[in-house]
């Protein structure tokens, strides 16, 4: 059974729409990330599967639960942390946490103990003197105290110093080891490149492509980068390459296609140095996007 199962999922905010039958399934043990430009949707979906936004249509189903009909269940059983923290201004950080603990009926303090020593939170000081980031750190205690079997994160890292970023990662991952489910949504395409088995990608409220990272991030394109004198027109002639740049002796351009040819093509020159590299995850989403917008252009024509 599917942990996250998302079917034909659709907001409209009056005419507006932001998320367009968005449908996708994340399977037990998943670390699965969603990413997108901004205003693509990504938060919209994730309040709906938490049951904050209702949807115009379509159905969320989580932990095998419906997300609307059995919100309040849900939300004591998934650990949420959203993409903007937001507390009572009077409260202190230790007494946001021990309502969170309390509405899960928890009573052992040693987690509560652990996971504030390890993300440095300050647990006297009220939220109403506290840093983005350090509520966000009160956002990480609270969806991890119970040891949650689904991890649902909204931008979780944003606001995190870099000390804080690596604990909660090495965290997530150990969590994530243990058997937790963990839907990881992230602007920062390195995070999800590091730390997701499978990715989805959406714009504009839907949802383009669902692939493992490393399928996402591989692609017939290469960026190249090579060293020499010679005259290479004839090469971007040939293969077609439309984007070199020439510093000097220094040659960079992107290579698109099967590299044996190529790189037979190459011996023909005298090479100094010759570098070949895959694309990023980030480079991979721009070419969904472009190939999404060709096709839309494609269809319009």
């Amino acid at each position: 059974m599917p942990v996250i199962e998302l079917k034909k999922l659709t907001k409209f905010f009056g005419a507006v729409p932001a998320v367009l039958e968005a449908s996708l399934t994340v399977e037990e043990g998943d670390f699965f990330g969603f990413v997108g430009p901004n205003g693509s949707g990504k938060s919209t979906t994730i309040r709906m599967m938490m049951n904050y936004v209702r949807p115009t249509s379509g159905t969320a189903t989580i932990l095998g639960m419906d997300s609307r009909s059995q919100s309040g269940k849900l939300k004591k059983m998934v650990g949420y942390v959203p993409s903007e923290v937001d507390y009572y201004m009077d409260m202190r950080a230790m007494e946001v946490i021990r309502y969170a603990a309390a509405m899960r009926g928890l009573r052992d303090k040693s987690r509560i103990d652990q996971l504030c020593d390890l993300f440095e939170v300050d647990t006297v000081r009220r939220i109403s003197h506290m840093s983005l980031g350090n509520r966000k750190k009160i956002a990480l205690v609270t969806a991890l105290l119970h040891s949650p079997k689904l991890l649902i994160l909204d931008e979780p890292t944003s606001g995190l110093d870099s000390l804080i970023k690596r604990r909660f990662k090495d965290l997530l991952v150990e969590e994530n080891q243990k058997g937790a489910t963990i839907f990881f949504c992230n602007h920062d395409i390195g995070e999800v490149q590091e730390l997701c088995g499978r990715t989805a990608i959406i714009r504009k409220g839907s949802i383009l492509e669902v692939a493992n990272t490393d399928n996402l991030s591989s692609s017939d394109t290469r960026r190249v980068k090579l060293k020499t004198t010679d005259n290479l027109s004839a090469l971007f002639t040939l293969f077609q390459i439309n984007d070199p740049v020439v510093t000097g002796d220094l040659v960079t351009f992107s290579y698109r296609g099967v590299m044996d040819p190529f790189i037979k093509a190459l011996a023909n020159y005298e090479i100094q140095d010759l570098q070949v590299s895959l694309p990023s995850l980030e480079d991979a989403i721009i070419r969904f996007y472009e190939k999404k917008l060709e096709q839309e252009a494609a269809d319009h024509a």
